[in-house]
């Protein structure tokens, strides 16, 4: 790629710019290639008597049920992240409101503890 092949406006986020290696292009990969081994015919543990004592009842949907039921769906279940943050990792790209306590941005400044008062 030369100089002049270069797009001239740059990327809203160059994290985002590598398409190849991004999570829904391997996940599409995946899907239309049927590489992953196929475990619908297995099934986790489940049923037996109930026990008042268990934190945990056997009829609970683990970890292998919650995938497959995603791989079903096609629906990726990001509950885990809820209340998270949700930004990306370069400095600066969300001005003020993405510094920590301690951050520095592009002019130098930094973010205090007494910022974050309401």
């Amino acid at each position: 790629m030369t100089a002049s092949d270069t797009p001239k406006t740059a990327p809203e986020n160059r994290e985002q710019a590598d398409e190849d290696t991004q999570a829904q292009t391997v996940a599409g990969e995946a899907m239309t290639h049927g590489s992953a081994p196929d475990l619908s015919g297995e099934d986790s543990e489940h049923g037996g008597a109930p026990n008042p004592a268990q934190i945990i009842p056997d009829d609970t949907q683990d970890v292998v049920d919650h995938m497959e039921q995603m791989e079903r769906s096609g629906v990726i279940d990001m509950d885990a992240y809820r209340g998270e943050r949700s930004d990306d990792d370069e400095p600066g790209m969300l001005g003020e409101d993405g510094l920590e306590p301690g951050d520095f941005d592009d002019n130098g400044r930094t973010r205090t503890i007494a910022d974050d008062t309401i």
